[in-house]
């Protein structure tokens, strides 16, 4: 997809489509495509800094034990390990708004892991299915 947000429905609409093909029910398969969203939008507004003219790659793989989600670019390494904890009472109290996105992918997802390959970030996502083993990227 263009590194634009305009695109970002369209990553909604094919996570959640995708999840549900996949066998998770409605509810979950929305949670899902708002976790895929936040990454997304973590490679467009932090990658790239907001670059327009870039491409955000949307991976699936659905096997019997996970779905899992990679999404992919090639913009500025973002180092997971120096996003601070939130502490959501202060965070709601001060008004603050954004930077929650890693926090909340990790909440909805099983799995979430980050790494450099081949000149590209990979955001890798999972989601068990309910009674497999753990699997991880």
């Amino acid at each position: 997809m263009p590194s634009q947000t305009s695109f970002l429905g369209l990553i909604r609409d094919a996570t959640a489509r995708v999840a549900e093909m996949a066998g998770f029910d409605e509810a979950t398969a929305q949670k899902l495509a708002l976790a895929v969203d936040e990454a997304a939008t973590n490679s467009i507004k932090h990658a790239y800094g907001g670059s327009e003219d870039r491409e955000v790659e949307i991976r699936f793989l659905d096997s019997a034990e996970q779905l899992r989600v990679d999404v992919i670019d090639t913009g500025r390494m973002i180092d997971p390990a120096r996003i601070p904890e939130v502490d959501l009472e202060r965070y709601v109290s001060e008004g603050r708004t954004g930077g929650l996105g890693v926090h909340l992918m990790e909440k909805i997802m099983d799995s979430v892991t980050f790494r450099r390959a081949s000149g590209r970030n990979v955001c890798c996502l999972v989601k068990r299915r309910a009674g497999a083993g753990r699997k991880r990227c």
